[in-house]
Protein backbone atom coordinates (compact mmCIF):
# COMPACT_ATOMS: atom_id res chain seq x y z
CA UNK A 1 0.00 0.00 0.00
CA UNK A 2 3.06 2.29 0.50
CA UNK A 3 3.28 2.18 -3.60
CA UNK A 4 0.10 4.09 -3.47
CA UNK A 5 1.85 7.56 -2.34
CA UNK A 6 4.79 7.02 -5.26
CA UNK A 7 1.68 8.85 -7.07
CA UNK A 8 1.69 12.27 -4.87
CA UNK A 9 4.98 13.59 -6.50
CA UNK A 10 6.74 16.46 -4.64
CA UNK A 11 6.38 19.51 -6.67
CA UNK A 12 9.48 20.87 -8.27
CA UNK A 13 9.61 24.90 -8.38
CA UNK A 14 12.26 26.53 -9.57
CA UNK A 15 12.98 29.81 -6.71
CA UNK A 16 9.85 28.83 -4.83
CA UNK A 17 7.55 31.06 -2.37
CA UNK A 18 5.28 30.03 -0.28
CA UNK A 19 2.61 30.89 -2.41
CA UNK A 20 4.00 29.25 -4.86
CA UNK A 21 4.48 26.08 -2.74
CA UNK A 22 1.20 26.68 -1.72
CA UNK A 23 -0.84 26.81 -5.06
CA UNK A 24 1.17 23.73 -6.20
CA UNK A 25 -0.15 21.14 -3.17
CA UNK A 26 -3.50 22.47 -3.66
CA UNK A 27 -2.89 21.33 -7.54
CA UNK A 28 -2.45 18.01 -6.31
CA UNK A 29 -5.68 17.36 -4.88
CA UNK A 30 -6.97 15.21 -7.17
CA UNK A 31 -3.60 12.95 -6.10
CA UNK A 32 -4.47 13.19 -2.46
CA UNK A 33 -7.97 11.75 -3.41
CA UNK A 34 -6.91 9.33 -5.97
CA UNK A 35 -4.75 8.36 -2.55
CA UNK A 36 -7.22 7.91 -0.29
CA UNK A 37 -9.69 6.54 -2.50
CA UNK A 38 -7.03 3.47 -3.48
CA UNK A 39 -5.97 3.17 0.15
CA UNK A 40 -9.39 2.81 1.19
CA UNK A 41 -9.99 -0.14 -1.53
CA UNK A 42 -6.91 -1.77 -0.70
CA UNK A 43 -7.21 -1.58 2.83
CA UNK A 44 -10.76 -3.05 2.50
CA UNK A 45 -8.97 -6.23 0.56
CA UNK A 46 -6.17 -6.37 3.06
CA UNK A 47 -8.28 -6.73 5.82
CA UNK A 48 -10.48 -9.46 4.41
CA UNK A 49 -7.72 -11.16 3.05
CA UNK A 50 -5.89 -11.22 6.22
CA UNK A 51 -8.87 -12.34 7.91
CA UNK A 52 -9.38 -15.24 5.75
CA UNK A 53 -5.76 -16.43 5.46
CA UNK A 54 -5.93 -16.22 9.46
CA UNK A 55 -8.34 -19.42 8.44
CA UNK A 56 -5.40 -21.98 6.92
CA UNK A 57 -3.07 -24.22 8.13
CA UNK A 58 -1.43 -24.69 4.41
CA UNK A 59 -1.73 -23.58 1.19
CA UNK A 60 -1.49 -26.00 -2.16
CA UNK A 61 -0.46 -24.56 -5.61
CA UNK A 62 -3.76 -23.59 -7.07
CA UNK A 63 -4.38 -21.19 -3.61
CA UNK A 64 -0.58 -19.57 -4.22
CA UNK A 65 -1.19 -19.07 -7.99
CA UNK A 66 -4.27 -17.26 -7.74
CA UNK A 67 -2.52 -15.26 -4.42
CA UNK A 68 -0.07 -13.98 -6.11
CA UNK A 69 -2.16 -13.04 -9.29
CA UNK A 70 -4.14 -10.83 -6.94
CA UNK A 71 -1.23 -9.45 -5.46
CA UNK A 72 0.01 -8.71 -9.08
CA UNK A 73 -3.60 -6.50 -9.09
CA UNK A 74 -2.49 -4.73 -5.88
CA UNK A 75 1.12 -3.97 -6.94
CA UNK A 76 -0.18 -2.35 -9.94
CA UNK A 77 -2.76 -0.31 -8.52
CA UNK A 78 -0.75 2.76 -7.92
CA UNK A 79 -0.78 2.74 -12.21
CA UNK A 80 -4.74 3.10 -12.10
CA UNK A 81 -4.83 5.39 -9.24
CA UNK A 82 -2.54 7.52 -10.91
CA UNK A 83 -5.05 7.91 -14.12
CA UNK A 84 -7.83 8.19 -12.16
CA UNK A 85 -6.12 10.98 -10.22
CA UNK A 86 -4.76 12.75 -13.56
CA UNK A 87 -7.97 11.66 -15.77
CA UNK A 88 -11.00 11.55 -13.24
CA UNK A 89 -13.19 13.76 -15.32
CA UNK A 90 -12.55 11.75 -18.46
CA UNK A 91 -14.41 8.47 -18.66
CA UNK A 92 -11.95 6.64 -20.02
CA UNK A 93 -10.35 7.47 -16.55
CA UNK A 94 -12.94 6.27 -14.59
CA UNK A 95 -13.24 3.09 -16.88
CA UNK A 96 -9.97 1.65 -16.44
CA UNK A 97 -9.68 2.24 -12.72
CA UNK A 98 -13.04 1.17 -11.76
CA UNK A 99 -12.10 -1.87 -14.12
CA UNK A 100 -9.05 -2.32 -12.46
CA UNK A 101 -11.37 -2.60 -9.11
CA UNK A 102 -13.44 -5.15 -10.50
CA UNK A 103 -10.60 -7.44 -11.70
CA UNK A 104 -9.20 -7.41 -8.09
CA UNK A 105 -12.33 -7.87 -6.83
CA UNK A 106 -12.82 -11.26 -9.25
CA UNK A 107 -9.21 -12.19 -8.16
CA UNK A 108 -10.01 -11.78 -4.63
CA UNK A 109 -13.37 -13.91 -5.24
CA UNK A 110 -10.97 -16.45 -6.85
CA UNK A 111 -8.72 -16.76 -3.99
CA UNK A 112 -11.64 -17.48 -1.74
CA UNK A 113 -13.17 -20.48 -4.08
CA UNK A 114 -9.55 -21.99 -4.41
CA UNK A 115 -9.70 -22.22 -0.54
CA UNK A 116 -13.71 -23.38 -0.70
CA UNK A 117 -12.51 -26.14 -3.35
CA UNK A 118 -9.59 -27.48 -0.75
CA UNK A 119 -10.94 -27.96 3.07
CA UNK A 120 -7.66 -29.69 3.68
CA UNK A 121 -6.02 -26.21 3.55
CA UNK A 122 -8.69 -24.87 6.57
CA UNK A 123 -7.47 -24.89 10.14
CA UNK A 124 -9.04 -27.87 12.31
CA UNK A 125 -12.82 -26.86 13.51
CA UNK A 126 -12.87 -24.55 10.01
CA UNK A 127 -15.29 -25.84 7.05
CA UNK A 128 -15.75 -24.45 3.64
CA UNK A 129 -19.12 -23.59 4.57
CA UNK A 130 -17.29 -20.60 7.05
CA UNK A 131 -16.09 -19.22 4.36
CA UNK A 132 -19.65 -18.40 2.97
CA UNK A 133 -19.67 -15.10 4.83
CA UNK A 134 -16.21 -14.11 2.73
CA UNK A 135 -17.77 -15.29 -0.93
CA UNK A 136 -20.86 -13.43 0.25
CA UNK A 137 -18.47 -10.05 1.04
CA UNK A 138 -16.38 -10.58 -1.76
CA UNK A 139 -19.00 -9.30 -4.32
CA UNK A 140 -18.69 -5.96 -2.57
CA UNK A 141 -16.31 -4.72 -4.47
CA UNK A 142 -17.25 -6.02 -7.76
CA UNK A 143 -20.45 -3.99 -6.89
CA UNK A 144 -18.54 -1.02 -5.99
CA UNK A 145 -16.87 -1.05 -9.42
CA UNK A 146 -19.65 -1.45 -11.70
CA UNK A 147 -21.74 1.19 -9.61
CA UNK A 148 -19.06 3.39 -10.02
CA UNK A 149 -18.53 2.37 -13.60
CA UNK A 150 -21.95 3.05 -14.24
CA UNK A 151 -22.00 6.04 -12.06
CA UNK A 152 -18.82 7.25 -14.17
CA UNK A 153 -21.04 7.15 -17.14
CA UNK A 154 -22.99 10.23 -15.72
CA UNK A 155 -20.23 12.11 -14.30
CA UNK A 156 -16.90 11.82 -12.37
CA UNK A 157 -18.37 13.21 -9.36
CA UNK A 158 -20.83 10.63 -8.72
CA UNK A 159 -18.19 7.90 -9.07
CA UNK A 160 -15.99 9.10 -6.60
CA UNK A 161 -19.11 9.02 -4.43
CA UNK A 162 -19.69 5.20 -5.08
CA UNK A 163 -15.84 4.61 -4.11
CA UNK A 164 -16.03 6.72 -1.36
CA UNK A 165 -18.93 5.28 0.42
CA UNK A 166 -19.92 2.61 -1.74
CA UNK A 167 -17.76 -0.46 0.67
CA UNK A 168 -19.03 1.03 3.99
CA UNK A 169 -22.98 1.28 3.07
CA UNK A 170 -22.96 -1.78 1.18
CA UNK A 171 -20.94 -3.83 4.42
CA UNK A 172 -23.41 -2.12 6.65
CA UNK A 173 -26.15 -4.00 5.04
CA UNK A 174 -24.45 -7.90 4.25
CA UNK A 175 -23.73 -6.92 8.56
CA UNK A 176 -27.57 -6.11 8.91
CA UNK A 177 -28.77 -9.24 6.53
CA UNK A 178 -26.40 -11.19 8.86
CA UNK A 179 -27.77 -10.43 12.12
CA UNK A 180 -31.01 -10.94 10.76
CA UNK A 181 -30.36 -14.56 10.04
CA UNK A 182 -28.96 -15.47 13.00
CA UNK A 183 -31.74 -13.85 14.41
CA UNK A 184 -34.21 -16.31 12.79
Amino acid sequence: MTLLVVEVRLPHLHQPTGPDLGQALLGLIPNYVGFLVSFLVLGRFWLAHHEVMGLLKAADKRLVVVNLLLLLGVAFMPFPTAVISEYVQLRVGICFYTGWLILLGLLNRQVIRAIVRNPALLDEGISPADLRPFLQRSWISIIIGVGAFAAGMVTWIAALVVLMIGAPLIALLVARRAARRADA
